[in-house]
């Protein structure tokens, strides 16, 4: 078996969400022998970061449409047969459609990355019949296939972290205005309504009046895919008087020092409509562990795979219990130390990045073998 094969990667996104996130991690541990070229379907700050790793890195624009997909397949393949790269490595279910279709008759066999619940199914599992291996980043993303030898979980690593819980804090007051005693229950994620902001924004009130030091804290951007959702929660708090209370700070680059500095975070992904809503992993949670940031969170998805017993998991979408959950981490100082204690050593025991790299390594080398 060789030491190394050089992997193409295809990314179906290149914001920088937890898939994009997984991406430049596992890069940095792979190590340049393995990485092939990295192409984005869409043009974001993904493809300008990769650009400064030095990673060869190309932009497929795959819009909607129906044609939009064959076209950028037909594109991929071309790629493909030019640079020959022992591998594909389909990052999220947009690339592994492309890919799917730009590899037969190739001999490149194709691993794909399921990050989430996205076209669950049929669709999913037309698609993982085509591919040589299918890796979940959990249980929970792949029970849609059942039984199958050629699909695996591979758990998302976390870097180890080193921010200051007290200069996160002073960041974060810092963002908010604050000057005097608060609580800071901080939402992490674009503003869309799968990411929970109306969840948290309904109890928002109640908490208030329960904990009245309390200030709700949304970092994230706008989704592009809802582009005036966020407008119309920031109108609907400036019209039921909660302004001092809860802010919108936008895009953070530091996000994680803001987590650091918050009494508590939330996870309250919720289903949309037709759109997916469960969380595939909950990458923020295992952040908020890290930094020493208790967690509540809706139980669903693979949140209680991913974070156990170290987060306060309450039933999906009940919002009472919701609130309930936030004003006991907030009023119980032996609680939050038993979460912050118990996830710090979740994540350094379970969710290493070496452990993901080398399991990955493994994957590259069985799908070229």
């Amino acid at each position: 078996m060789p030491e190394a094969v050089p992997v193409t990667f295809v990314s179906s996104h290149a914001q920088l969400g937890g898939a994009e996130r997984y991406l430049e991690t596992l890069f940095a541990g792979l190590g340049p022998d393995w990485v092939a070229g990295v192409v984005c379907l869409q043009d974001g700050p993904l493809v300008d970061r990769l650009h400064a790793r030095g990673l060869p890195t190309a932009v497929l624009d795959t819009r909607a449409g129906p044609f939009a997909i064959g076209r950028s397949a037909v594109r991929l393949r071309r790629l493909l047969l030019r640079n020959r790269p022992e591998v594909v490595h389909a990052n999220g279910v947009k690339a592994a459609l492309v890919s799917v279709l730009a590899t037969p008759g190739t001999g490149i066999p194709l691993v794909w990355m399921k990050h989430d619940f996205s076209g669950d199914g049929a669709l999913a599992r037309s698609v993982a019949w085509l591919c040589r291996e299918v890796v979940g980043v959990s249980e929970a993303v792949v029970e849609t296939f059942g039984a199958s030898d050629k699909v695996s979980v591979v758990h998302n690593g976390l870097p180890e972290s080193h921010v200051d819980r007290a200069s996160g804090r002073r960041r974060l007051e810092e963002a908010l205005g604050i000057d005097g005693p608060a609580k800071i229950v901080t939402l992490v994620g674009r503003v869309d309504p799968v990411k929970g902001q109306d969840e948290l924004l309904a109890i928002a009130p109640e908490l208030l009046r329960r904990v009245p030091e309390a200030r709700v804290a949304f970092i994230g951007a706008d989704s592009p895919a809802q582009p005036g959702h966020g407008a119309e929660l920031r109108a609907s708090v400036e019209r039921d008087g909660l302004g001092a209370a809860v802010s919108f700070l936008g895009f953070r680059d530091d996000a994680l020092e803001l987590i650091a500095g918050s009494d508590a975070l939330v996870v309250a992904t919720v289903p949309y409509k037709r759109r997916f809503g469960r969380e595939g992993f909950g990458y923020v949670g295992l952040e908020a562990f890290s930094a020493g940031t208790p967690v509540v969170a809706y139980e669903d998805g693979a949140l209680r795979e991913v974070l156990g017993d170290c987060a306060l998991l309450v039933p999906a979408g009940d919002r009472a219990a919701l609130l309930d959950g936030v004003v006991r981490v907030l009023e119980d100082g032996a609680l939050r130390e038993t979460l912050t204690r118990c996830g710090r050593d979740r994540v350094a025991n379970s969710f290493s990045v070496e452990a993901m790299v080398e399991a990955m390594k493994e994957r590259y080398l069985a799908a070229a073998a």
